[in-house]
């Protein structure tokens, strides 16, 4: 529970450390950080029962991944900076391995992990409440320094939830994190987290739909509608009030980053090396003089082509679709299961950060990547515990897929 509860608060409470610190380096990530999730991660590890060696699910795409970025560092103006991002790959790898093993062997880690989100997701509801209506924040940020951010995180939890919601699963606590991760999307204003968030909403109930249909699915179905009908103009009204002027600017501003990028990456096929796209963009004179400086290209997939290369971006893509492709599998494969519906969900929540990352940088920050490295953690864990990789492994690149679990967990 500790492990999901922590990324909402790590930032702000400064749980964290580096032996290298870049406090004003213009990046994503700015030093050789350890954090206090990392620790408990170790220590978990250490604490994991002890199991014939078996090869981690996903790990040829990770590596290929890893290495890309490794490669790019030969590229990069400061290749101090440019090492600073490996390291927070490997941070993350290792959350993974640990989640992943955990979840495949004890049935109580992934509702443990969901449960520590959850009350991450309190806290930052309660944050954002008071930031709009005590402190008058016309865009609340709960703990973040944005309110992008705020919604990437909050829709890490928000769609679990909702599908454990539609099972009937969980007692009263996924009707209160919906609620509140629904007052979270709207009072940020934001009209990338709204629109994503109801993609989401609306992909998982036809996947479950399609998967099982019951009356519960129908009276949230007619609930929903309801509901959509009421909060619309409010959302409308909310999002008129940043002004036309506002809005124009900023899609103006995106569209002159995305330009910039694709002239980085046209001139820099092999990349710039990791954590180098702001001083590239200045050194090199992509940069437009009305540009602040600072400025990260908002497109994670055009940062990443452009540090990386074409190489990066490739094998980049490659490891975002691999546990996707598992999830909406064995969800499929194990219709009346749960857990498959907990897969589901994960699987679009996944999809839901992708879409993200067309409009925005943020994924690559430490603090989504450790709900990512803990999602994709839980994705393999609970295939292992439904039997889904002996199949799978047979028609998709895995990396070595294993089943850790026996045959009989396939069924419930």
């Amino acid at each position: 529970m500790l492990i999901g509860f922590l990324p909402f608060v790590t930032e702000n409470l400064h749980l964290y450390m580096a032996a290298i610190a870049w406090a004003g380096w213009p990046s994503y990530v700015r030093g050789a950080e350890f954090s206090v999730i990392d620790g408990l991660i170790i220590a978990l590890y250490f604490s994991l029962p002890k199991a014939p060696p078996a090869p981690l699910p996903f790990r040829l795409p990770m590596a290929l991944y890893f290495i890309a970025v490794l490669l790019a560092v030969l590229w990069a103006t400061m290749p101090t900076a440019a090492l600073f991002y490996p390291w927070q790959l490997v941070r993350m790898f290792l959350v993974y391995a640990v989640t992943m093993r955990a979840s495949s062997n004890d049935p109580r880690v992934a509702p443990a992990i969901l449960k520590g989100m959850a009350g991450g997701l309190m806290i930052e509801a309660g944050i954002a409440v008071w930031q709009r209506f005590g402190l008058h924040t016309f865009q609340t940020t709960g703990t973040f320094d944005h309110q992008n951010m705020l919604g990437m995180m909050t829709n890490f939890v928000l769609l679990p939830f909702f599908a454990l919601l539609m099972t009937g699963r969980g007692g009263r606590l996924p009707l209160v994190v919906v609620l509140l991760g629904c007052v979270i999307d709207v009072l940020t204003v934001s009209r990338g987290t709204i629109g994503i968030a109801s993609f989401g909403f609306v992909m998982v109930f036809l996947f479950s739909a399609l998967r099982n249909w019951t009356s519960r699915k129908q009276l949230i179905l007619l609930t929903g509608v309801a509901t959509i009908a009421v909060l619309m103009p409010l959302v409308i009204t909310s999002i008129g009030q940043r002004g036309r002027i506002e809005v124009e600017d900023s899609d103006a501003a995106r569209v002159s980053l995305n330009e910039e990028a694709i002239a980085v990456i046209a001139d820099h096929p092999f990349g710039v090396g990791s954590s180098q796209y702001v001083i590239a963009a200045r050194a090199g004179g992509y940069r437009l003089p009305s540009t602040q400086w600072q400025v990260i290209v908002h497109n994670v997939y055009l940062l990443v082509a452009a540090e990386t290369g074409y190489v990066g971006l490739i094998t980049f893509v490659v490891l975002l679709v691999c546990p996707i492709v598992v999830a909406f599998r064995c969800s499929w494969r194990n219709r009346r299961d749960v857990r498959a519906d907990l897969l589901l969900a994960l699987g679009v929540t996944l999809m839901t950060v992708y879409l993200q990352s067309l409009f925005e940088w943020i994924f690559l920050e430490y603090m989504p990547q450790y709900m990512f490295a803990l999602e994709v953690g839980m994705i393999a864990g609970l295939a292992q515990q439904l039997g889904c990789w002996k199949q799978l492994s047979k028609r998709i690149w895995l990396g070595g897929a294993t089943v850790l679990a026996p045959p009989t967990a396939a069924t419930s």
